[in-house]
């Protein structure tokens, strides 16, 4: 894999698992499908099951397809310089894929 390439990736990378963490951490104004109901909507009422599942995942790749894109167009000619931020990106971003399931554990250990 060229250093350009391992550049995008590790970026991508580095957002999709902040786009995924925030979403997971935060009450962000994600999209909430009700399969009993077979609706969606922002704010499922109490009482209900809802799943942000979806607008998730679909945030989370679709940001990290978009900075992956962008990385590779902007990326520094020099590989050495690629390959330095390729390999720190990329562990960070995997550290906070790491965070985000042990809260997602956490959080349903310790609910109720």
């Amino acid at each position: 894999m060229s250093a350009r390439a391992r550049f995008a990736t590790g970026a991508g990378t580095l957002a999709a698992a902040t786009v995924y963490l925030v979403t997971t951490t935060t009450r962000a104004g994600v999209l909430f499908y009700l399969p009993t109901r077979g609706e969606w909507t922002f704010k499922p009422p109490t009482g209900v099951i809802a799943m942000d599942w979806f607008a998730r995942s679909n945030a989370t790749l679709l940001v990290g397809a978009l900075v992956t894109w962008a990385a590779w167009r902007l990326a520094p000619t020099d590989p050495k310089h690629c390959a330095r931020w390729a390999g720190r990106w990329w562990a960070l971003g995997w550290m906070l894929l790491a965070w985000s399931a042990a809260y997602t554990v956490l959080w349903l250990c310790v609910r109720h």
